[in-house]
């Protein structure tokens, strides 16, 4: 039955029935996770609105940093945040989330175990209805010792199911991290990491043999090379693209010339997701909805891509 109403949906334009199939989203920044309506308004209504257009990762920090972050200070608005992406979800008929909260958001508690007790109860709350797999991002720029201070005790902690590491491409090695990421390996952790968004395969290729990834969020610029798309298949690495993400940060120039279709094709284990929801005002429905008004798959490719979404 979520076969049917999905590809009726998007046959029909009709977001309502491809929204009550069953969808992951698994690159998704809890911080971003709500629609800018329900974070302004909770905000008090004065809140910039997000540009059409950003450019890349400098533009989108400018505004995270410039605009939303300063309406964020106490241990409840981080509860606000992380509930509400997971409310978001649930009205998107996502049943996998996958949200990465930044270790720092642990410096917003007094004591750490009430972050962690914070995350626990959420997930209980809401276990019902959806599979709720927190995950622990850290920036390129994170110092060595906060690290040490913020991100290895959530590795710990037990209650993180997946790591990521995001921010510019060109900005630090990955060899920095590599040994957090054993650690998180050991510690039962997936590991993610943002690469090939901006920058071309070897960027992709780097992260898989280095940090010995699972999963790539975006990993777009792994198309431009056979060498680096076979190591992905080779090495059963999942991608995790958000094609509006894409476009509006200048990553594809339009979207039915974006990589996903070339990645597709190479049988690559890919999954279409909505990043920052506050940002791109693109839920995971709204991302499958574009991707066939544009033609780049059709109902079945598309189908095909949501259930296979939901093995892992």
């Amino acid at each position: 039955m979520d076969s049917e109403l999905f590809k009726q949906g998007l046959i029909e334009n009709d977001l309502s029935k491809i929204r009550k199939a069953s969808k992951v989203d698994v690159h998704n920044h809890c911080g971003l996770g709500m629609r800018f309506s329900t974070f302004n308004k909770w905000a008090g209504g004065q809140v910039t609105a997000p540009p059409k257009t950003m450019d890349g990762i400098k533009g989108l920090d400018e505004y995270i940093f410039g605009e939303t972050f300063k309406y964020i200070n106490k241990e409840e608005h981080i509860e606000f945040l992380i509930e509400e992406a997971i409310k978001e979800a649930i009205e998107d008929g996502v049943k996998i989330v996958e949200p990465s909260i930044d270790c720092s958001t642990i410096t917003f508690f007094e004591n750490s175990k009430d972050f962690f007790k914070l995350i626990e109860d959420i997930r209980e709350k809401y276990k019902n209805v959806i599979d709720f797999r927190p995950e622990v991002g850290m920036p390129k720029s994170i110092l060595n010792e906060n690290i040490e201070k913020w991100m290895v005790p959530c590795i710990e902690s037990g209650v993180f199911k997946s790591m990521d590491l995001y921010g510019d491409e060109a900005l630090e090695k990955f060899e920095r991290f590599k040994e957090v990421y054993v650690y998180g390996r050991k510690k039962g952790l997936k590991l993610k990491a943002h690469a090939g968004e901006f920058q071309g395969p070897e960027n992709v290729r780097k992260a898989i043999e280095i940090l010995e990834v699972d999963e790539v969020q975006h990993g777009i610029g792994a198309g431009n090379s056979n060498y680096v798309m076979d190591l992905i298949k080779e090495r059963n690495i999942r991608l995790n693209i958000c094609p509006s993400s894409n476009l509006i940060l200048g990553a594809v120039k339009d979207i039915k010339s974006h990589q996903v279709r070339k990645l597709f094709y190479k049988e690559i284990d890919i999954t279409i997701n909505s990043d920052d929801l506050l940002i791109f005002n693109s839920g995971v429905s709204e991302e499958y909805l574009l991707l066939y008004k544009m033609g780049v798959f059709n109902e079945n490719e598309l189908n095909y891509i949501r259930e296979e979404s939901l093995k892992r």
